[in-house]
């Protein structure tokens, strides 16, 4: 029997001998604690050899998470809207202008704390979904009334009566 020799000469080196494969492992998903690759939980974790959580147990622990999230939301949001508002709005004047007309508003925060607000100028008149245009007001304060004017476009320049409902956020 011969033996082949490589370019230096020497004998190749031989094969390692096929050991034990080792184990692919993952974290228990309860505990962390390392477990073969098919198993989802650890034997403590799964006492009586459950494959993996039912789909049920994973379902209501999303669902719960979406619960908390909006149920933490609502109380940020009650934080930071509270004692805002209500207010309330009315007309101080209408003049024409080149280009619209020039609305004067008068708007009250009935509330506790200063804020600005949005208020709607519409036609008296108007049809169920009319021209309406939108008016940011300037800061006002807390139980305290403000007048402001602006430059209102969308009803033309031809005098007419208008009306304003102010929201609160």
């Amino acid at each position: 029997m011969t033996v082949s020799t490589g370019a230096s000469g020497a004998a190749p080196a031989p094969a390692p001998a096929a050991g034990p494969a080792a184990e692919l492992t993952h974290g228990c998903v309860r505990c962390g604690r390392r477990v073969p690759i098919h198993v989802a939980l650890c034997e403590d974790c799964n006492p009586l050899g459950l494959k993996q959580p039912a789909a049920t147990q994973v379902h209501a622990l999303a669902a719960g998470g979406i619960v908390a999230f909006v149920v933490f939301l609502a109380i940020i949001g009650r934080v930071a809207l509270g004692g805002i508002g209500p207010f309330s709005g009315a007309i101080g004047g209408v003049s024409a202008a080149p280009g619209g007309l020039q609305v004067t508003v008068s708007v009250t925060n009935k509330g506790t704390r200063n804020a600005a607000t949005t208020c709607r100028v519409m036609a008296t008149d108007r049809e169920v979904g009319g021209p309406s245009q939108v008016l940011q007001t300037p800061n006002v304060p807390a139980g305290a009334t403000i007048e402001f004017s602006s430059m209102v476009a969308v009803f033309g320049t031809e005098l007419q009566n208008l009306a304003v409902d102010c929201q609160s956020p």
